[in-house]
């Protein structure tokens, strides 16, 4: 999907916003006021756009690249794969052994459920919109993307009910 957008000089704190918006959507930028990224963050985008009043200064397409250069070339020029990398290797970090650590055990007591399921929900909940869940044929043979969304998965499997167990049991929530 393609987002294209002109905002008059007058507005431009209105230009500033919907950069943020759209990055924070999982947006690369193409060009200036040419933005990208896969199709099935079409909904949303509209929603957001139309919940900001945005949307007048934005077209939206669906379409495919043509070239000239490889699309897997031009994806690493349109996003911050590195960076993108480095957030997913950091979950990774912090929770895998997390995750190991649970599949030892045999128990799942409420209380320390819900502190490592809290804190992996509090370091994942950004990911999803930092990553636009480009096709993996797109992405370097390294990527790490794939086993964060899977370290996270057990881990919501693992902890979830535990952890929301404990809070109903507290009084909490």
């Amino acid at each position: 999907m393609l987002a294209v957008f002109s905002v008059p000089e007058a507005e431009r704190n209105k230009r500033h916003v919907l950069r943020s918006r759209l990055a924070g959507l999982g947006f690369g930028s193409a060009a200036p006021g040419v933005w990208i990224a896969p199709a099935h963050h079409h909904e949303e985008t509209r929603h957001t756009l139309e919940r900001l009043q945005l949307a007048p200064y934005v077209d939206l397409f669906r379409g495919e690249h043509l070239g000239f250069a490889p699309t897997a070339e031009a994806v690493a020029r349109w996003w911050d794969l590195a960076s993108l990398a480095k957030q997913h290797e950091a979950f990774l970090d912090r929770h895998e052994p997390v995750l190991r650590a649970w599949q030892a055990r045999a128990s799942t007591p409420p209380d320390e459920a819900y502190r490592d399921h809290l804190l992996a929900l509090d370091s994942w909940r950004r990911l999803p919109y930092a990553d636009p869940g480009l096709p993996p044929h797109l992405l370097p043979d390294d990527w790490p993307g794939a086993r964060s969304a899977e370290v996270f998965r057990a881990l919501d499997e693992r902890l979830g009910e535990a952890g929301r167990g404990f809070v109903s049991g507290a009084g909490v929530g």
